[in-house]
């Protein structure tokens, strides 16, 4: 028989021949498919259809869901190509035409008999599981549901909060009078009090809406409640967990003189990485902290949760003790984590509530929950109430901080209005620029957009040297480290003409005669990004640092510590790193800069369209504080606003089920 044939008793099915009129799978889908099937239970044509259903069910766990959802791929032609690619000149690929939904959903009932089968993939309720994703999401679904009933404060501990929230909130600003007269709700202080009576939150909202400051005070008000609460802070990447540090020191400074410093003092202000939490080993899934070895803490706090794949949720969960509190802070409209999953858009996910949506209904509650919060907070307006609304997500409305025409675009992407978007931003023709002198005014207030097509080498060399240039020009490696936070470029790509790459090399070009000193392969003002956790410099994934001498003129690596100072490695200890000028958007999340130069290209390959998205451009955006120019044509700019990236998960079902089976 020929190699390229599988059979079993009864069918007989030329597997390569199938996978080479599929377009853009790729050699572990092949794998999948060819290690679970044919099944001899089904007939040629169901094995045939079973083998497409597995192709589909790989390419879709590499591109970060959870699970396919049958009626989606029902009826429809996949893996297809007409014509020769942006980056091949392969000949057509005919695809395949999946059939209706009821004998597709057959087929997959029918090969789930198969006892090998069933211990590895779930079909439930319309969707495909590998069977590990579908357990992780019934655990992660259990472990939030445990964790969502009201538990109401003891007295002592409601008097306490009660004493304290004055302090925390300007209950007498004028803004609280007009919540009184118009019903204008202050979400931050309902997010505090309903999070104090639930074991699980979430914390949602863009930029500037206020999570840290309403972190601080749910750490406040935990405290005020029971004295030798353990907390810990953690987050997904050294640069997040350096920014949570730096947040929560900061805003407990700004509160110094309001509230006793006896209790401010207890607030934990050091945060961890997720992974050195959790005691996660390198080249292995298993972690210290577990089901039989629980984490010995009362809360978490997780930072910059879209950040959170699916697995790393279970494992979250499997590491708590039952009693302990979990809430997650984030924004959901960020890139979702680089791993499979999609795990705070689900959290906070409301699909299931929107029939008959009314806008008076929006945070409703139960009415025990509504009479804690209307004793906690009786200068607030009456919330609606819903016996059976969902309660643990908290998601802040009020702009503090991000406002004028940052925000203005940032809004209007979110809401997928790339007309709207473009018409809030500053545009400008630099066809001219090349010739004109260095002064281009790359960094300033607000939104600019630059043409993709005007922007030659010689702009983006001097637009190189306006930017950091000054890093070299610094006295010390704390103004060193300033002065590279000051602007940052960002890139959906690693590779290609606009690509993370080929941009440090271009920067480096422009700014080399600066350097004055050199070791090898670190130079005096090079900027670097640790790629990889390296526990014994307590350096993680993420952390960005600088080459500066030390005060004998000696070259180091510099880092921020915890307390804001700044700790030097012998440049013999650096773990892996890029130097980073530019740097993915993906790499940013988590990061804040002044101003951001926020470079999207058109898509060089069809593989590299498809990831371009809504998400890219908000996060980008979004890490900018003052001003973010955007260098990028008109319609890749609208193409990407306009496209979601949507990816498939049963969890947001799983917590509604687990609710429903608790009751």
């Amino acid at each position: 028989m020929d190699s390229t044939l599988t059979s079993t008793d009864s069918v007989v099915i030329d597997k390569n021949a199938l996978f080479e009129q599929l377009h853009g799978i790729e050699a572990i889908d092949k794998f999948i498919a060819s290690e679970f099937s044919p099944l001899p239970a089904l007939s040629e044509k169901e094995n045939i259809v079973w083998l497409h259903v597995l192709v589909a069910l790989s390419f879709m766990q590499r591109h970060g869901h959870s699970c396919i959802l049958l009626s989606d791929i029902a009826s429809k032609l996949l893996f297809n190509r007409s014509e020769p690619t942006l980056d091949s000149s392969d000949t057509a690929k005919k695809g395949y035409m999946f059939d209706e939904l009821t004998p597709l959903i057959g087929v997959v009932k029918k090969a789930l008999k198969d006892e090998r089968i069933t211990q590895l993939f779930v079909y439930s309720n319309g969707l495909f599981y590998s069977r590990r994703y579908y357990e992780f999401e019934q655990e992660i679904a259990h472990g939030i549901v445990a964790r969502t009933a009201f538990s109401p404060l003891t007295d002592e501990a409601s008097l306490k909060v009660k004493a304290l929230w004055p302090a925390m909130f300007q209950l007498a600003s004028a803004n609280t009078v007009h919540n009184q007269t118009s019903g204008v709700q202050d979400w931050q202080q309902i997010a505090v009090a309903k999070s104090l009576v639930q074991r699980f939150s979430v914390i949602n909202g863009g930029p500037g809406t206020g999570k840290t400051y309403t972190v601080l005070r749910l750490l406040l008000a935990l405290q005020a409640c029971e004295e030798n609460v353990n907390i810990v802070l953690a987050a997904p990447t050294g640069k997040a967990q350096q920014r949570m540090t730096e947040s929560i020191s900061d805003s407990i400074s700004a509160l110094r003189g309001k509230i006793d410093d006896a209790l401010l003092n207890r607030v934990p202000t050091h945060a961890v990485t997720i992974h050195r939490l959790l005691g996660l080993r390198e080249h292995t899934v298993s972690t210290k902290y577990n089901t039989q070895n629980q984490l010995a803490l009362d809360v978490l706090i997780v930072d910059e949760a879209s950040m959170v794949d699916l697995a790393l949720m279970a494992r979250i969960i499997r590491a708590l003790p039952p009693h302990a509190r979990l809430y997650f802070i984030g924004d959901a409209e960020q890139l979702p984590a680089v791993e499979l999953g999609n795990v705070l858009e689900q959290l906070v996910d409301t699909s299931d509530e929107l029939d008959g949506f009314d806008e008076e209904r929006i945070g409703a509650v139960p009415s025990a929950l509504r009479q804690h919060i209307a004793t906690l907070c009786p200068h607030l307006p009456l919330l609606p109430v819903d016996e059976e609304a969902k309660t643990w997500v908290h998601t802040l409305q009020a702009p503090q901080r991000f406002k004028g025409q940052v925000a203005a675009v940032a809004s209007a992407i979110q809401k997928g209005e790339a007309t709207t978007a473009l018409s809030a931003i500053n545009k400008e023709d630099h066809k001219e620029i090349a010739e004109q002198e260095p002064d281009i005014k790359t960094l300033r207030e607000g939104v600019y957009l630059w043409s993709e097509n005007s922007v030659s080498e010689k702009l983006l060399r001097k637009m190189a040297t306006q930017c950091f240039a000054p890093i070299f020009d610094a006295s010390d490696a704390k103004s060193a480290l300033k002065q590279l936070n000051a602007v940052r470029w960002l890139t959906p790509v690693r590779k290609g003409n606009m690509g993370v790459e080929r941009l440090n090399a271009l920067v480096f070009d422009a700014i080399k005669s600066k350097i004055t000193r050199r070791e090898g392969a670190f130079y005096q003002g090079q900027p670097i990004m640790i790629v990889k956790n390296n526990h014994p410099q307590r350096l993680s994934n993420g952390e960005v640092g600088i080459i500066w001498p030390d005060s004998n003129g000696k070259l180091f690596a510099w880092f921020e510590a915890s307390n804001g100072e700044l700790r030097h490695i012998s440049l013999s200890r650096v773990p892996q790193f890029d130097t980073v000028y530019a740097m993915t958007i993906h790499k940013s999340q988590g990061s804040e800069f002044s101003h951001v130069v926020l470079i999207l290209p058109k898509p060089e390959t069809e593989k590299s369209a498809a990831l371009f998205h809504r998400g890219l451009v908000y996060t980008g955006l979004t890490r900018a504080k003052k001003g973010c120019l955007i260098v990028s044509n008109t319609t890749t700019f609208s193409d990407m606003v306009s496209k979601v990236d949507r990816r498939y998960s049963g969890l947001s079902g799983a917590i509604r089920d687990a609710a429903i089976d608790s009751m």
